[in-house]
């Protein structure tokens, strides 16, 4: 037999862990000979660690658009002179 693990996390005001630990024990149910659904505690996260978080697990930035810079002038170019058949 094999043991497979998956992680889903939820990010919310308010969740019924009860209730989703439900839906996902009945959603796997029938599948494998065994399964357990467990529920850990939630923790606040905090403006920067929602950010964090989006972006690494969902993928998705949360964090304010970036103000659009001026463009900068042109720098010279520097001309060589080429002497040629001296």
């Amino acid at each position: 037999m094999q043991k497979f693990t998956f992680t889903v996390e939820l990010v919310g005001e308010s969740v019924d862990i009860g209730t989703v630990a439900g839906i996902l024990s009945s959603a796997v149910d029938g599948i494998t000979q065994y399964h357990a659904v467990d529920a850990a505690p939630a923790f606040p996260l905090s403006e920067q660690g929602l950010k964090v978080w989006a972006k690494r697990k969902a993928g998705v930035s949360l964090a304010a658009p970036k103000a659009v810079k001026a463009p900068k002038a042109p720098k010279a170019e520097a001309v060589s002179a080429v002497v040629v058949g001296g």
